[in-house]
């Protein structure tokens, strides 16, 4: 049995450890929160970028359609994975649902966000064309997702690629689920065809404006993309967190107990040893 001192010891160990879990928990909340205001201007955005291509595709004489899936060439999927450990399996969930998904074929090239995912696909033997430490704040993913944008349209400008997809994880409200989205070749029958009597007077030829427009659509995709990222990683760790508390609390009960018992034990023997003095 441990001495009294050695566990009251260890007992305020624990507790210092309880106190790093909380806040932990706590900046992950207050990451998270910040994260979903975030979203919603990020949406507006989407929306007014979309109202404009609809008025832009009006205006070209002839209709685009749903790109055919390529049968070959190579595909750029670009992941975004955690940025830190303490969020249970949530990185290893998105480096294996990324990696097993159909599309990543030989042909597939991985540009990665977030130091945690890039090692996990170094440790098993993947390296990215292109990587990036995750956003360490909500308010830090547009620059971010600019310098994802610039990488991606800089390989396809280079003809590396012929399509690329994102992949990414959903907040706790979904289920942390895997979302997969197919950022090019561009689908443009997402978009309601409309027509206006007045058309919307514009200053350049409708297919370049189409162009700059597809670029802005994908420019928020990926920002939303990534900021759903980093919300769904601060999930998983306040997630990961509570367990951990959870653990420590029990621990603490039982080094109680154990105290409690040693104390007593320790006091017996005492009684016993004066009880042989007095003999």
């Amino acid at each position: 049995m441990r001495r009294p001192e050695d566990i009251k010891a260890r007992m305020g160990n624990i507790e210092q450890v309880e106190g790093v879990v909380v806040a932990m928990r706590a900046l992950a909340a207050a990451h998270a929160q910040e994260a979903k205001k975030h979203l919603v201007a990020i949406r507006e955005q989407e929306a007014t970028v979309a109202r404009a291509m609809v008025d832009a595709l009006a205006l070209l004489d002839t209709p685009l359609h749903a790109p055919a899936e390529p049968a070959t060439g190579k595909h750029l999927r670009i992941v975004v994975g955690a940025a830190q450990g303490f969020s249970g399996s949530y990185s290893e969930r998105i480096v294996s649902g990324a990696m097993a998904d159909e599309g990543t074929a030989p042909s597939t090239t991985y540009l990665l966000i977030g130091q945690r995912c890039l090692s996990e696909f170094e440790s098993r033997g993947v390296s990215p064309v292109w990587s990036a430490h995750m956003a360490a704040h909500a308010a830090e993913v547009p620059a971010l997702a600019s310098r994802v944008v610039d990488a991606a349209f800089a390989l396809l400008g280079k003809g590396a690629f012929t399509h690329v997809s994102i992949v990414y994880g959903e907040p706790e409200g979904s289920g942390q689920t895997l979302t997969i989205r197919q950022l090019m070749p561009f689908d443009f029958t997402r978009f309601e065809t409309a027509s206006r009597p007045f058309p919307p007077l514009v200053t350049i030829a409708p297919a370049v404006l189409v162009t700059r427009l597809v670029e802005e659509y994908v420019f928020t995709e990926i920002c939303e993309a990534l900021m759903l990222g980093f919300s769904a990683e601060n999930d998983a760790r306040m997630t990961a967190m509570s367990r951990a508390r959870s653990n420590v609390r029990q621990i603490r009960e039982e080094l109680r107990r154990e105290f409690a018992q040693a104390r007593q034990e320790q006091t017996t023997t005492e009684i016993i040893e004066l009880s042989d003095d007095a003999d």
